[in-house]
């Protein structure tokens, strides 16, 4: 959904994650300013699967085929509507009722009831795509790795975020020792760290790529 302007309370340069006070509601909201753009305000509901027991009118058609758009990967999406048309009144509906219900203090804040008229339902959120071209998770002086989120961040649908974190963990330390025993020391060197750094960065990306792509397939609901 997209609101035309950024509500007074927001800042222009913050993205918001705004979730109901009810346990009983499994969703929340990603709110973000778009300056580049018009000076509006993005907004998207993130679904569990709950939230679909609860509001199955939320989800994407059950006959739709994951092959049919795209390649039939993790790319692939399905828009309920094209984007010059409004959403239909029942949708509409449904979601002011819901903002007004779970988020009402959110709801207060748009002040814009044609917000609801923007809405898509989509397999995966759209903002989600994973860099094609050749990146590293070390700075090139190799005085900086990452691991975990802040290196290959990726949806919770397969669980995989803790569990390609330590397995990061584990290869950035088989890359220092692997570097120390080349380089013949006893001690970690700042350069052997530095080498190691860099060694790793330029590596585990091609094996994190697929899962990352993996769990976002899994992200896209009914087949």
């Amino acid at each position: 959904m997209n609101l035309s302007n950024v509500p007074a309370s927001f800042k222009s340069d913050g993205t918001y994650v705004i979730k109901p006070s009810s346990p009983d509601c499994k969703f929340y909201v990603i709110a973000s300013p778009r300056p580049e753009i018009d000076q509006g305000l993005s907004i998207s509901l993130v679904c569990y699967d709950q939230t679909l027991e609860k509001y199955p009118w939320l989800a994407p058609p059950a006959d739709m085929k994951i092959g049919d758009y795209g390649k039939g990967g993790w790319e692939d999406e399905y828009s309920a509507l094209p984007g010059s048309v409004k959403a239909e009144d029942r949708l509409t509906d449904k979601l002011r009722k819901l903002f007004q219900d779970a988020l009402p203090a959110f709801y207060s804040a748009i002040k814009d009831d044609e917000i609801f008229q923007t809405a898509r339902i989509n397999r995966r959120v759209t903002w989600l795509k994973m860099n094609s071209e050749e990146g590293s998770y070390s700075t090139q002086d190799g005085m900086v790795a990452l691991i975990g989120d802040a290196a290959h961040a990726m949806t919770p649908a397969m669980g995989e975020g803790c569990n390609t974190a330590m397995g990061s963990a584990v290869n950035l330390v088989d890359n220092i020792k692997a570097v120390m025993e080349k380089e013949g020391e006893g001690e970690c060197s700042l350069n052997a760290l530095s080498d190691a750094f860099i060694q790793y960065g330029r590596s585990r990306p091609a094996e994190m790529k697929p899962v990352q792509e993996a769990s976002a397939a899994r992200n896209m609901g009914p087949k």
